[in-house]
């Protein structure tokens, strides 16, 4: 049966609307997302944030703070969802099921969740272009490396309708098929830094040493899935810390060391990570972490292809087929080249 999956997602902004937005009686904008047709409104200026009883619901929920670490005196103990609430974009997403109770399994409401996200997202990223406006952002699956899984932030609703009588699907027990999400806070509470630690970041100079903040930028991008951002900032670690580390050695002027930068035969992290630190100390990335090298070269190899041709690819150097770089790989490259910029701290 054909049915429709209609989501009202929240953002945490006001879209950038002008009085043209609300003109026409029913603005949207299609797309095909994995095979599915998604139409997208934005809402308008005369329309309810809550436009139904299901949302207003979604309005009243609570999300409670809790943490396990030192925490100020009078800090809020839980936020309303109401406050996160500041605009809302409709999303229908067409397709096709067995039966009403199909409709009741995650998988299906994830799919259809993802199509409805991708949508929403090409329309807010339309915007943000045309108004060269950052701060309009996209609906995002967060990253935790702490735990390593990925969370959806925000507040949105669903119900299901079939497609061709307009009528909301039933269960078995004749109940309207519907959910309302809250969507996961991330937490405000950031992770204890060791006071001595904070010390010996001020110890070693005026600003935190850079390729580090560098890592924290790259990490800052990956959770939210901008991985192009991402990747940039990973390449840009290796290669101040590898000039530093040179520097460090006095080797800026050694003959070898600019011959070994200077041949464009071998890859970024062959000469960097390899040649030049066996040259220099007799130790090598490739040999004694054999993983952070291979995810340090790819990573490179990556960052290379994006500057060139925006492409989030890499031609791998064994198969040399050309490899897409999805957010699971972006996220093993920064753990090799976190490790990478370790050890060539440590030289």
């Amino acid at each position: 049966m054909k049915v429709v999956a209609l989501f009202q997602l929240y953002l945490p902004y006001f879209l950038p609307r002008t009085p043209e937005w609300s003109e026409g009686k029913y603005v949207q904008f299609q797309f095909e997302v994995e095979g599915h047709l998604v139409n997208i409104h934005p809402r308008r200026v005369d329309e309810k944030l809550f436009p139904t009883p299901m949302e207003e619901q979604l309005a009243q929920a609570k999300c409670k703070l809790e943490a396990d670490v030192v925490l100020p005196v009078g800090a809020p103990t839980e936020i309303s969802v109401a406050d996160r609430c500041l605009d809302r974009i409709e999303a229908q997403v067409y397709g096709e099921v067995a039966s009403p109770e199909d409709c009741k399994r995650s998988e299906v409401t994830f799919a259809y969740r993802r199509c409805a996200i991708s949508a929403c997202n090409k329309f807010l990223y339309h915007c943000r272009v045309a108004g060269r406006d950052p701060d309009i952002k996209g609906l995002v699956w967060h990253y935790s490396f702490d735990y390593d899984w990925c969370y959806f932030t925000t507040p949105h609703s669903l119900i299901w309708f079939d497609a061709e009588s307009k009528q909301p699907l039933l269960d078995s027990e004749g109940h309207e098929l519907w959910k309302v999400v809250a969507g996961f806070v991330r937490s405000p509470v950031r992770l204890p830094v060791e006071f001595d630690l904070v010390e010996q970041s001020f110890d070693a100079g005026d600003l935190p040493d850079l390729p580090a903040g560098l890592l924290v930028s790259a990490k800052e991008r990956l959770i939210v899935e901008q991985l192009h951002e991402g990747i940039i900032n990973l390449a840009s670690a290796c290669e101040i810390a590898s000039t530093r580390y040179i520097e460090r050695k006095g080797m800026s002027g050694d003959l070898q060391v600019k011959a070994i930068l200077a041949a464009k035969n071998h890859s970024f992290a062959e000469r960097r990570f390899h040649q030049v630190t066996s040259h220099v100390d007799g130790r090598s990335l490739k040999t004694e972490d054999a993983n952070a090298f291979s995810l340090l070269e790819k990573a490179y190899l990556t960052r290379n292809k994006l500057v060139h041709t925006g492409e989030l690819v890499y031609k791998d150097p064994a198969s040399h087929m050309m490899i897409t770089v999805t957010r699971v790989m972006a996220i093993d490259f920064f753990r090799g080249c976190e490790r990478a910029v370790e050890w060539i701290n440590k030289l």
